[in-house]
């Protein structure tokens, strides 16, 4: 899979738990990844830094923790994070 594709899985799994303001960047995300594939790894890395961020994000359905979502989420990010670090590394040789 590439990265626009892990945004857009966190896009639509945001979507499902009603978190419009997140959804709607990583679908902006993955878009911008296509145009601007410098910036977008950028903007993505920067997400995961620094207490409150993406990285600590904790997923709730009806006020009750979400176990099913966290656990979807805990992949993806790990999956983003590790891809995003690869292609800025690649870009680096």
């Amino acid at each position: 899979m590439t990265i626009k594709e892990y945004c857009l899985q966190i896009n639509k799994l945001l979507e499902v738990i009603d978190n419009k303001q997140k959804s709607d960047l990583f679908l902006r995300l993955g878009n911008q990844y296509v145009t601007d594939k410098k910036e977008a790894l950028s903007n993505i890395k920067s997400l995961y830094g620094g207490m409150g961020s993406f990285n600590d994000m904790v997923l709730y359905t009806d006020g009750k923790f979400d176990i099913e979502a966290n656990e979807k989420l805990d992949v993806l990010k790990e999956i983003l994070y590790h891809a995003v670090l690869s292609e800025i590394i690649e870009s680096r040789i």
